[in-house]
């Protein structure tokens, strides 16, 4: 189980996690507008832009899911049940939580979850 600190300095973590990937995803956001208003002059300018416009699209993604993930730990926070584990419901360590703020799972369940998407 957390201790009220190991909570807050967490918390903390999250929302500076947060901050800084809503900065980064405004800004790949503005990349993304201007690669697709830019003028191709042939056919290897625009592979090239739709190229990197896909890959920023997909970064975006990712970005957000993160954001969406981390909102979700920060309402556990509030809930009293954050470092919970989802699928076996033991505390989820503070090694794994200082790593990863907004980890689901203990580290054990996570390798179980992975394996099942793999199939």
């Amino acid at each position: 189980m957390l201790k009220e600190n190991q909570t807050e300095l967490l918390k903390n973590l999250l929302l500076e996690k947060k901050e800084q990937l809503l900065s980064e995803t405004t800004l790949g956001q503005a990349i993304i507008e201007e690669l697709q208003s830019e003028t191709s002059y042939d056919e290897l300018d625009y592979a090239e832009v739709s190229s990197d416009s896909h890959n920023l699209y997909v970064l975006r993604n990712k970005q957000l899911q993160d954001i969406k993930e981390i909102d979700l730990a920060l309402r556990k926070i509030e809930k009293k049940t954050y470092g919970i584990c989802e699928m076996c419901d033991d505390y989820i360590g503070i090694k794994r939580l200082k790593v990863k703020p907004h980890a689901r799972f203990c580290v054990e369940c996570r390798e179980a979850y992975e394996k099942g998407l793999d199939r």
